[in-house]
C-alpha cells in the first residue's frame, strides 16, 4: 500500500481508507469523506499519448458522458511510478435499476457524430478486399460441413461434436446470409464516392464500462483510438449477447436511438451486419477442438455456445436493420 498512498500524495490526497477492489482499481476514502477510484492502468509511455488526446478531445467537445479524470498537484492527467501508469477519476456509484439502453445508444451516437472527421479511400481496393473475404467464406462453410460430416461418422460424439451438428443448420444460414450482404455492400462501394467517417471509438465497448448515476458515464478510455464508428457498436452488441438472457430484443429495439443521434450510411450498416456475422471466431473453435488442446470440455463448449448467441443475434440484427433502414434507403431513393 506504500506504493499507492505515494500515489495519492501526487494528488494531494491523505487517504483515510484504501480498498483494494481488483489487483488495478482501489476505492480511496480521504478525511472529508470524498471517494475516488485509483486506477494502475495497462497504458505504456506510447499508448498513454494516446489516452491524453482522447481525454484532451472529450474536454474540447464538452462530451459530459466521458468519465472524468483528475489533475496531479503538477497539472498532469497521470502519474508514473516504478514504470506503472496511475490515474484518478471519481468514485461513481452506480444505480441499482438495470441500465437504460435508449441512453446508452443516445449517448454512443453523440460521441461518435461529434468527433466525427471524414477521410478518402479507394472504393477500387476495399472492393477486392471484400471480394477476396467473400471467398474465404465461401471455403469456410465447406470446412464446417466437412467438420460437420465427420463428427456424424463416429460412433459416439462428444458434447463438443454433438453442438456443432445441432447448430450446423443456423450456422449455414449465418453464412448465406453473410455472402448476400456482402454482395450488397460490393455493389454499394461501386457507387461509393470513396469518402469514409471516423470517430472516437471506447475500443473496449461492454456494459461494466459505463457507469448509470446522475448521469451516463463511460469509462475506461485506455483502449480508445480513432475508427469507423461501428468498431463500438460490434463491440458492444457481442458483449452484450452472450448470455441466455442477454437483451437481445431490447438491444434491436433502442437501436433507433442511436441512428437518431448518428445516422449511418447504408456501407456502415452493411458492414457493421458483416462484422456482427463473420463466424471466424466459431471455426476456429472448431479448428482447435479437432486439432487437440489442453482446455477443458466444459470450457470449449462455453465459448462455442457464446459465439453462437452473437452469431443468432446477428441474424436478428440482419433482418431489423434491412427492414427499418434498408428499406427505408430504398424508399429515399425511388422518390
Amino acid at each position: 500500500m506504500e506504493q499507492i498512498r505515494a500515489v495519492l500524495q501526487e494528488y494531494g490526497i491523505t487517504s483515510v481508507e484504501i480498498e483494494p477492489i481488483t489487483d488495478r482499481l482501489y476505492r480511496v476514502i480521504d478525511p472529508y469523506h470524498n471517494q475516488y477510484a485509483l486506477k494502475k492502468s495497462t497504458l505504456t509511455e506510447k499508448s498513454v499519448m494516446n489516452w491524453k488526446h482522447v481525454l484532451h478531445t472529450a474536454n474540447s467537445n464538452n462530451l459530459v458522458n466521458v468519465s472524468p479524470v483528475y489533475l496531479t498537484k503538477q497539472g498532469e492527467l497521470y502519474y508514473e511510478r516504478n514504470n506503472e501508469i496511475f490515474y484518478l477519476t471519481p468514485w461513481l456509484l452506480a444505480k441499482s435499476e438495470p441500465k437504460n439502453l435508449g441512453k446508452i445508444f443516445q449517448a454512443i451516437g453523440f460521441i461518435h457524430r461529434t468527433t466525427k472527421k471524414t477521410q478518402s479511400f479507394s472504393p477500387e481496393s476495399t472492393t477486392t478486399s471484400f471480394k477476396e473475404y467473400k471467398k474465404h467464406c465461401d471455403s469456410a462453410r465447406l470446412s464446417l460441413l466437412s467438420y460437420v460430416e465427420q463428427f456424424e461418422q463416429r460412433r459416439y460424439m462428444s458434447p463438443f461434436e454433438l453442438l456443432v451438428c445441432t447448430q450446423f443448420h443456423v450456422l449455414n444460414n449465418v453464412f448465406r446470409e453473410l455472402i448476400r450482404k456482402l454482395d450488397q455492400l460490393i455493389s454499394n462501394l461501386d457507387e461509393d464516392d470513396g469518402v469514409w467517417s471516423t470517430s472516437l471509438c471506447h475500443g473496449n465497448l461492454r456494459m461494466d464500462h459505463i457507469i448509470e448515476s446522475n448521469q451516463l458515464l463511460f469509462i475506461n478510455w485506455e483502449n480508445a483510438s480513432y475508427h469507423n464508428a461501428i468498431q463500438d457498436l460490434v463491440s458492444f452488441f457481442k458483449n452484450n449477447v452472450i448470455y441466455y438472457d442477454s437483451p437481445t430484443d431490447d438491444l434491436l429495439n433502442n437501436f433507433a436511438n442511436y441512428m437518431n443521434e448518428n445516422s449511418l450510411e447504408s456501407s456502415e450498416i452493411y458492414l457493421l451486419t458483416i462484422y456482427l456475422l463473420d463466424p471466424t471466431y466459431y471455426m476456429d473453435l472448431i479448428r482447435t477442438y479437432y486439432d487437440g488442446n489442453d482446455t477443458s470440455m466444459i470450457d470449449q463448449i462455453k465459448k462455442l455456445q457464446q459465439t453462437y448467441r452473437q452469431l443468432i443475434f446477428a441474424l436478428k440484427f440482419s433482418q431489423h436493420v434491412e427492414t427499418e433502414y434498408e428499406s427505408l434507403s430504398l424508399e429515399d431513393l425511388e422518390s
